[in-house]
């Protein structure tokens, strides 16, 4: 592990592999740059990959709340890109990750969007399924606007965690569940909104990277509608499904998304 500065913000960074092609790994919210230790060393002989923690995340200095959250992991990522690379996002990452193919399309050689909570396309092309996913998380939401953070960490881990009951946790991982929730609110923006306005410009339609789309296998209606609204508008995407793997897929399932990622790694160099 090493320790950097990205865009003025103290983080630290994780390598995996040895491979010939350099990669960048964007993690989920709650998450960090290296929980990722089964994909990467599955990825190890293909790619290098670099990861780094988020604001308020891992051996990362907390989030000011200075700015917006996306913006900065974004601009912590830029400093990362510094020659063409794999970029790998999963959830809050993926939204990051599509940032970077939209602004930085020469640095992007191919794109992996894991679960990406792009929440706004589910919105567009499915809003009674979004309506229904806002209801379900309308009490994580309040119970953040309270205060209520050990109650907010419940519900959201729930949602989106690894399919361990929270009773199951060691406290100690809890406990950091509950300290980091309030970056769920901080991120919210760049999730439910589409501030970027990626969908009304057709900034996706432009992206030209080649593009893996992974869902969990969950069956999740607003999670099923933004991976499919993704893969319809970015024309050299593909679109897979990892049964039974959840939101949390590259860590459930590390081996099989890798599988997915070197065989579209394998089908651009066969171009």
């Amino acid at each position: 592990m090493v320790q950097r500065v990205l865009a003025g913000h103290p983080s630290n960074l994780s390598s995996y592999g040895f491979g010939p092609r350099k990669g960048l790994l964007l993690h989920c919210s709650l998450g960090h740059g290296g929980a990722y230790t089964k994909m990467g060393a599955a990825l190890g002989g293909a790619l290098s990959l670099t990861g780094f923690d988020q604001p308020g995340h891992g051996r990362a200095a907390d989030w000011d709340y200075d700015g917006d959250l996306q913006d900065r992991v974004t601009d912590m990522a830029l400093d990362l890109l510094s020659e063409p690379m794999d970029v790998i996002g999963h959830s809050f990452g993926g939204t990051v990750a599509l940032r970077l193919a939209v602004e930085r399309p020469q640095m992007v050689r191919s794109l992996t969007l894991i679960e990406p909570v792009m929440m706004a396309v589910a919105k567009r092309d499915n809003p009674m399924a979004m309506e229904r996913l806002m209801g379900a998380m309308s009490g994580f939401y309040q119970a953040l606007v309270d205060g209520e953070h050990a109650k907010a960490a419940q519900m959201f881990t729930k949602l989106y965690g690894d399919g361990r009951p929270w009773e199951s946790l060691p406290e100690e991982g809890q406990n950091a569940i509950i300290k980091r929730i309030p970056l769920i609110g901080a991120g919210s923006r760049a999730v439910n909104e589409d501030p970027y306005d990626l969908l009304g410009t057709r900034k996706l339609e432009a992206i030209k990277a080649l593009t893996l789309i992974i869902d969990g296998g969950q069956g999740e209606a607003a999670m099923n509608s933004v991976c499919d609204g993704l893969a319809r508008r970015i024309p050299n995407a593909t679109r897979v499904c990892i049964p039974g793997g959840g939101h949390m897929v590259p860590l459930t399932k590390p081996e099989a998304v890798a599988r997915e990622v070197l065989q579209m790694i394998s089908q651009q160099q066969g171009r």
